[in-house]
């Protein structure tokens, strides 16, 4: 079973400083989803239709990418001169933008559903937060993000993962947002947990920062059935949906004003010290 982010809000954001183009501007989230910017334009997932589009630096539409290689993209990310795509079954599929799209390569999940950014070659994975399985154990030594060659193999593991109280919501708590920068540095914000976490290239844990939405933090736990059925029920807080780095080289954060992400929220961060 797994546990799907719905996206009821189209939210558009451009940086507050302008973007390479003296009048443009830069689009950073599209629906709950990351967007990036390749070849002067910027390009965000259509889930639900099963495309990418590409903006022009008014926000209009000028392209869309399709195909079967697209079932229902999550997040894209540039890779070199070329878009990372996230699907949401944990695929990863690269494009070439410079035509009608042509698949360049795709790869496994390297976890049971991920989520993927980049920035220059370097690619990291973390547990993808649009999809999330709820019956899936990990070892508590299992690495929280993992960085993959430009092929989609893995090659090592960094940080390490939170372990709930209940090992099998494993997957819902350690369940996150991603970015990384030119340097090397990720950057991570879980889904259920009020905190933004910067990581240096080496996995050290550099800052946290939290908005204080909540008094208290507490993890995932399963609820009662109801009505006799089957289907498992879990409290939980959705607090992080997206991550995107500005062309002002702040760290922007797509998160829940609430407890249920109906009302949503953008928070501007400081790379190097984590200050919102």
């Amino acid at each position: 079973m797994c546990r799907a982010l719905g996206a009821a809000l189209c939210l558009w954001a451009a940086s507050a400083c302008r973007s390479t183009a003296p009048s443009g501007l830069t689009l950073l989230f599209y629906n709950r989803s990351p967007a990036a910017v390749l070849g002067g334009r910027s390009w965000a997932p259509d889930a639900g239709n099963a495309r990418v589009l590409a903006f022009d630096d008014r926000l209009h539409a000028v392209k869309s990418l399709g195909g079967a290689a697209l079932a229902m993209p999550m997040a894209v990310s540039a890779l070199g001169d070329r878009l990372l795509v996230s699907e949401e079954t944990g695929e990863g599929v690269v494009l070439d933008t410079a035509g009608e799209g042509t698949l360049v390569r795709e790869w496994p999940s390297p976890f049971p559903v991920a989520v993927y950014a980049a920035a220059g070659s370097r690619i990291v994975a973390a547990r993808s937060p649009y999809r999330v399985p709820t019956l899936s154990p990990e070892p508590a030594d299992a690495p929280l993000v993992r960085v993959l060659d430009t092929l989609g193999r893995p090659l090592e593991g960094l940080a390490a993962i939170h372990v709930p109280a209940t090992p099998f919501l494993t997957q819902i708590t350690n369940a996150g947002a991603i970015a990384v920068d030119p340097g090397g540095a990720v950057y991570y914000a879980p889904l259920v947990r009020d905190e933004i976490v910067k990581y240096g290239a080496s996995g050290e844990r550099v800052w946290t920062t939290t908005r204080k939405l909540r008094p208290s933090e507490t993890d995932p736990v399963y609820l009662p059935a109801q009505g006799g059925g089957r289907e498992l029920r879990i409290e939980q807080a959705l607090v992080n949906v997206a991550l995107a780095l500005g062309p002002d080289g702040r760290l922007y954060a797509l998160g829940a004003d609430d407890s249920a992400a109906t009302q949503l929220r953008v928070d501007v961060l400081d790379t190097a010290s984590g200050a919102i």
